[in-house]
C-alpha cells in the first residue's frame, strides 16, 4: 500500500479517536435534555397551559383587554434581564417574548393588531430595589404592557405566569344583532411570539417584516404573515372553541319601551385613575402580593404599608352599570354578589378564610339609575366604586367580608387589606385568586326583574358562587355567568404533581434510607423504590422518572424548591436511568409506589458506572400526562447508595500474640496479653465529613480452648481508619467490657499497625489441663454493611500461672520436693517432665535438676556443703521449648523456697527415695549376714574336731 494513503489513513483514525469521545460526552448532555425515553426535544411553539382569568364582557365604549394566564415556553427562551431596571421596557425586542392582539376589532377593521412589548417586574437579586418594587411598578401601571410575574420550571419548559393589561377599540355602533342580552361573540385573537420578533411577523400584503419599533399594525393576516409558526400560536383560539370567548357589550340600548335592547349590566373595568386604586393606577389586575406593599402617600395618603402576602386597603373595586335606565323595566343594578375563589391542584374552590359563600353587597349609588349609556360613567365609578374598606356611612357597599355576626372574616384586615398569605397557607391553594361579581337587578320601583334572568339576576337561576361540593363543569358556569374584576397572587405555583419519595435502595437487608437519605448496598444494579401520589385519571397515569447523579455535574436544587439550582440547566437532573407508573398501593403514605432498577447501562462515558468502593445519588421526579403538557414534579429527596464489596481477610502471617510471665511467683504490675497485627481496610472513614463511604470496622475475640465460645474484645468503630490521616498518626480505642485497649498506627497509604492489650484478669478457669491454657485469638474486619469478612486466628498457650515448689527433705545427705504447676487445694497437677529446678547452695554454687514422674525432684548437696541455707525456684517454666510457631520464650519464674540444711535425716524423708537410711540399712544386713555366716563357720570347725 503506498505510503502516503497509510499516513492519511493513520490521520484519519486518530481524528475518529478524538472525534468519537467528544461526540459521546455531547450525546450524554443531549440524553440528559431530553424527554420521554430521551428520544424527543423540548418544542420552541408557546402553548396555553391555563388560562386564569380574563376580562370576558368588553364594552363597546370601555373596551379593555385583561388577562392572567400561564405561558408554557421552552426552559430559558424568555429571559427577563432583557430589561434590567425593575420597570424596565423592551425596547428591542430582545426578551424573546411578546404578544400581538386585534385592536381594532370589528367589521371595519379586523386585521388592525397591536403588539403588547414586556414590562420588566422581577427583581433579580443583585437589584438594590425593594422585594415589593416590581410588584408595585405593575400596580401602577396604565399602560399597553404585559409582565411576568414568576418563572416556572417544570422539566424542559418554562411556565410563565403572565398578566396583560391593553387598550382596544371595538366598534361603538352597530346593527341590531349587536344588542343581544348577554353581549355577541366577539373574535378576539391573542398571539403569543418567542424567539426573534423582527422576523417573525409580517405587516403589509407585500410581505415586509412588522418592525420591533412599530407597536400597530393595520394590515395584519394571521393566515399568510406568521413567518414562525413553531414559535407563534394563537392563546386565545381554544377558548373561543369552547364557547368561553369574549362577549361585546354594547355601550347603549337600541330602541325604546317593550323594545328596547341591550347587552345587559356589566362590571366597570376601570382605566386610568378611574377610580383611583391604591397605587394610582389599574393593575388590581395580576396584583402579586409576595412581598408586600408600601405606603403610598400620593396617591392614597391614608393607606399603610403591607406585610408579605398581604394586598393593602383599595387596591380592588367593583362598580356595575346599567344603560337601561331610561326604561322603567330591569334598570336597576344596585346591589350584586362578590366571591373570592381560587385555585387550588388546578380546580376552582371558594376561599375560606374570605368568602366561603358569595357576599351580598347593597347600596350602590346612585339610586336610581339613569344612565343610557356607558359614555362618561367614570363620573359615577369615581365616587361610587366598592373598594376593599371598611364600610362607610357614606358608602356602605364596600368589600368588606364579614361572618354572619358581623366580624372580618381571617383573612380580611380590619383596614380592609386583605391576607392572601393567611388564605392560601390555611387551605392548602395554589396561590392565584380571583373575585367574581354577579349583578342583582329590580325594575325601577323595585320589583323583581325577570328579563333574562341568567343575564340580569343570576342568583334565581342559580348561577352565583360556587361551592367545593360542586363538579368542575358547574363550577365553570357559574364563574362564567359572573364577571371577574380583580385578581391577585400570592406566590403561585402551577399544580404540580406531588413529588415522589425515595425510601429504599435494594440490599442485602432491604432496608430503608438511614436518616442521612443513604443505604449501603453490594448490588451494582440496585433496585431504587419509593412512594408517590397516583393520578386521579386511571387513562393517564403519573409516572415516575428516576436519574442516577451526573459526577461532573452535581444535583442542584433540593426537595420541594423551583430556583435557579434546578432550572439552571438539565444537565444536574443526571443520567435518565428508566421511567415506572405511579400504582395504587394502599400500604404507601401517598397511596402509590414506584420503582426503577438501575441497570448500571445509562452512564455514559466518561462516567464510570456504578462500582464497588463508590456511591451514586439518585433523585425523581413524576411526570402526569392528565393535562397533556407532561408537567414535572419537583424532585423528590436525593438517595445515596454505597456501594460495598466482602472487606479483605487479615493476613493471618502477621497475628502474633506476647504473654507475660511470673517473676519471684508474680506478674509484674501493668502485665498484659498483647495481641498484635495489621490492616488493610477497603473502605476508611473521611475525617473531614465529606460526602464518602464510611469506614470498615475491625473486631477482635479470643475463645479459651473448648471450654467457651468467641468472646468480643473490642470493635474498632467505622472511624478508626482515617483515608486522609497522615502516616503515623495513631488513635486508641477502650471497650468497658473488656477492658482492652487498642492502638492503631497508620504505616502507610492504606495500612495501619494495631496492637490490643488485654488486661490479665480475661485470662481464668485454668485448671491445670492443656485445654484450658490454650487461647484463640481471632480479627476480622466488618465492611460498611456489617458483613464481616473471612477472620484470621492464631492459637497461643497462655501460662501465667508460676510453678509452687515443695522441700519435702534438706539434710547434707539430700535435698528433695515436688513441683506442681497447678495448685487449688487439695487438687494438684504434677509440672511438666523435663522442667528444670536450679538449687542455689550456701556459698551460692547452683545445681539444676529436672522434674520428674509425678513432679518429683532431688540434689545431692556438692561435697563439702553440710550446712547453712539453699534455695530452690524455677526459673522458667518451659519444658516444652517454643510453640508451634517458634516464638515461645522463656517462662514463668516460680516464687523461690528456702531451707535450712541438716546434719541428721530428716524424720520427714520419704520412704525408699535414696539417701542414708536406706544405705545404713544395707549396711547392717550386711553385717548381720557376715556374723551369721561367721557362727556358722565357727559351729562347723567345732563338731569337725568332734
Amino acid at each position: 500500500m503506498n505510503r502516503s494513503i497509510i499516513a492519511v489513513l493513520v490521520t484519519l483514525l486518530a481524528v475518529l479517536a478524538m472525534v468519537v469521545p467528544l461526540g459521546l460526552s455531547a450525546l450524554s448532555a443531549g440524553q440528559a435534555n431530553a424527554v420521554d425515553g430521551q428520544d424527543g426535544t423540548a418544542s420552541r411553539k408557546p402553548l396555553l397551559y391555563k388560562m386564569l382569568a380574563y376580562n370576558q364582557r368588553i364594552d363597546s365604549n370601555i373596551d379593555e383587554l385583561r388577562m392572567d394566564f400561564i405561558l408554557r415556553v421552552k426552559h430559558n427562551e424568555f429571559d427577563p434581564s432583557c430589561a434590567n431596571a425593575t420597570g424596565g421596557i423592551d425596547t428591542t425586542g430582545s426578551c424573546n417574548l411578546s404578544f400581538v392582539y386585534q385592536f381594532y376589532n370589528g367589521g371595519y377593521s379586523p386585521n388592525y393588531y397591536r403588539r403588547v412589548k414586556y414590562l420588566n417586574t422581577i427583581v433579580s437579586d443583585s437589584s438594590s430595589d425593594q422585594p415589593w418594587s416590581g410588584a408595585y411598578n405593575w400596580a401602577k401601571n396604565q399602560d399597553q404592557f404585559f409582565t411576568v410575574h414568576k418563572i416556572i420550571n417544570s422539566g424542559l419548559y418554562d411556565y410563565l405566569t403572565i398578566s396583560i393589561e391593553g387598550d382596544m377599540n371595538l366598534p361603538d355602533g352597530g346593527g341590531s344583532s349587536d344588542y343581544k342580552t348577554g353581549g355577541v361573540d366577539q373574535s378576539l385573537n391573542v398571539f403569543a411570539v418567542v424567539g426573534q420578533q423582527q422576523d417573525a411577523l409580517s405587516c403589509t400584503g407585500s410581505g415586509s417584516l412588522w418592525g420591533w419599533g412599530s407597536s400597530d399594525c393595520d394590515n395584519f393576516n394571521p393566515d399568510t404573515m406568521i413567518n414562525a409558526p413553531d414559535r407563534t400560536s394563537n392563546i386565545t383560539a381554544a377558548l373561543m372553541a369552547e364557547g368561553r370567548g369574549f362577549k361585546k357589550y354594547m355601550e347603549n340600548c337600541l330602541g325604546s319601551g317593550a323594545d328596547l335592547q341591550c347587552s345587559g349590566p356589566w362590571s366597570w373595568v376601570g382605566w386610568d385613575q378611574h377610580p383611583m386604586l391604591y397605587s394610582g393606577g389599574q393593575s388590581n389586575w395580576g396584583m402579586v402580593t409576595d412581598y408586600g406593599f408600601p405606603a403610598d402617600n400620593t396617591n392614597s395618603p391614608s393607606i399603610s404599608g403591607t406585610a408579605p402576602g398581604t394586598a393593602p386597603s383599595r387596591s380592588f373595586f367593583v362598580y356595575w352599570l346599567n344603560v337601561r335606565g331610561g326604561s322603567d323595566v330591569c334598570s336597576q343594578t344596585n346591589s350584586y354578589y362578590y366571591q373570592w375563589v381560587a385555585l387550588k391542584d388546578g380546580q376552582w374552590v371558594p376561599v375560606d378564610e374570605l368568602t366561603p359563600e358569595p357576599v351580598l353587597v347593597t347600596g350602590q349609588q346612585p339610586s336610581p339609575n339613569t344612565r343610557t349609556d356607558s359614555g362618561g360613567a367614570d363620573s359615577s365609578a369615581d365616587p361610587y366604586s366598592a373598594f376593599n374598606l371598611p364600610k362607610q356611612r357614606n358608602n356602605p357597599n364596600e368589600l368588606f367580608a364579614t361572618d354572619r355576626d358581623g366580624n372580618p372574616m381571617p383573612a380580611q384586615n380590619p383596614d380592609g387589606s386583605i391576607n392572601f398569605r393567611e388564605a392560601k397557607e390555611k387551605q392548602g391553594l395554589d396561590g392565584y385568586f380571583k373575585m367574581v361579581t354577579w349583578p342583582v337587578t329590580t325594575n325601577r320601583d323595585g320589583s323583581a326583574c325577570t328579563v333574562s334572568p341568567e343575564v340580569y339576576n343570576p342568583m334565581n337561576v342559580g348561577l352565583v358562587g360556587i361551592d367545593d361540593n360542586m363538579p368542575a363543569s358547574t363550577k365553570d358556569r357559574n364563574l362564567t355567568a359572573g364577571q371577574t374584576i380583580n385578581t391577585a397572587f400570592y406566590k403561585y405555583d402551577v399544580a404540580r404533581p406531588k413529588d415522589p419519595t425515595i425510601t429504599k435502595i435494594e440490599n442485602d437487608a432491604n432496608s430503608p434510607l438511614d436518616a442521612s437519605g443513604s443505604v449501603y448496598t453490594n448490588r451494582l444494579d440496585p433496585v431504587v423504590s419509593g412512594e408517590c401520589t397516583p393520578s386521579r385519571d386511571e387513562a393517564h397515569p403519573n409516572m415516575v422518572v428516576l436519574y442516577g447523579e451526573d459526577p461532573a455535574n452535581p444535583i442542584g436544587g433540593g426537595q420541594g424548591r423551583n430556583d435557579d439550582a434546578l432550572a439552571r440547566s438539565a444537565d444536574t437532573w443526571g443520567f435518565r436511568l428508566g421511567e415506572a407508573e405511579c400504582k395504587v398501593d394502599a400500604g404507601s403514605r401517598q397511596g402509590g409506589s414506584w420503582q426503577v432498577q438501575d441497570d448500571n447501562k445509562q452512564y455514559p462515558a466518561p462516567d464510570p458506572g456504578n462500582r464497588f468502593s463508590g456511591y451514586r445519588r439518585y433523585h425523581a421526579w413524576v411526570v402526569e400526562s392528565t393535562s397533556g403538557f407532561g408537567l414535572t414534579s419537583f424532585f423528590s429527596n436525593i438517595g445515596t447508595a454505597y456501594f460495598v464489596s466482602i472487606e479483605n481477610a487479615p493476613d493471618a502471617g502477621k497475628l502474633a500474640v506476647a504473654v507475660p510471665h511470673t517473676v519471684n511467683g508474680s506478674l509484674p504490675a501493668g502485665s498484659v496479653v498483647v495481641f498484635r497485627g495489621e490492616a488493610s481496610p477497603v473502605y476508611t472513614a473521611w475525617s473531614s465529613g465529606g460526602l464518602g463511604m464510611a469506614g470498615s470496622k475491625m473486631a477482635v475475640s479470643m475463645k479459651q480452648g473448648a471450654v467457651s465460645g468467641w468472646t468480643p474484645l473490642v470493635t474498632a468503630p467505622a472511624d478508626t481508619f482515617q483515608r486522609d490521616a497522615a502516616a503515623g498518626t495513631a488513635s486508641s480505642v477502650s471497650d468497658p467490657a473488656s477492658g482492652s485497649v487498642l492502638r492503631v498506627v497508620k504505616t502507610a497509604a492504606s495500612a495501619w499497625s494495631w496492637t490490643l492489650s488485654i488486661p490479665v484478669d480475661r485470662f481464668t478457669g485454668y485448671n491445670g489441663s492443656d485445654e484450658t491454657q490454650t487461647y484463640a485469638f481471632r480479627v476480622k474486619m466488618i465492611n460498611p454493611m456489617n458483613v464481616s469478612s473471612e477472620p484470621a486466628s492464631i492459637e497461643r498457650k497462655v501460662d501465667m500461672t508460676p510453678t509452687t515448689l515443695t522441700v519435702d527433705r534438706h539434710d547434707v545427705f539430700q535435698v528433695a520436693g515436688r513441683a506442681y504447676k497447678y495448685v487449688d487445694g487439695d487438687a494438684k497437677v504434677p509440672e511438666t517432665k523435663g522442667t528444670v529446678v536450679r538449687i542455689t547452695w550456701p556459698g551460692n554454687s547452683s545445681t539444676d535438676v529436672t522434674v520428674g514422674d509425678q513432679g518429683l525432684w532431688q540434689a545431692v548437696p556438692p561435697e563439702g556443703v553440710n550446712k547453712g541455707e539453699f534455695t530452690a525456684q524455677v526459673l522458667s517454666d518451659d519444658a516444652e521449648g517454643a510453640d508451634a510457631q517458634g516464638r515461645f520464650q522463656g517462662g514463668n519464674q516460680s516464687a523461690v523456697v528456702s531451707q535450712t540444711l541438716e546434719f541428721r535425716p530428716s524424720n520427714s524423708a520419704l520412704p525408699l527415695t535414696g539417701g542414708w537410711p536406706l544405705a545404713v540399712f544395707r549396711i547392717l544386713l550386711l553385717m548381720a549376714l557376715g556374723l551369721v555366716g561367721f557362727v556358722a563357720c565357727l559351729r562347723n570347725k567345732q563338731e569337725n574336731r568332734h
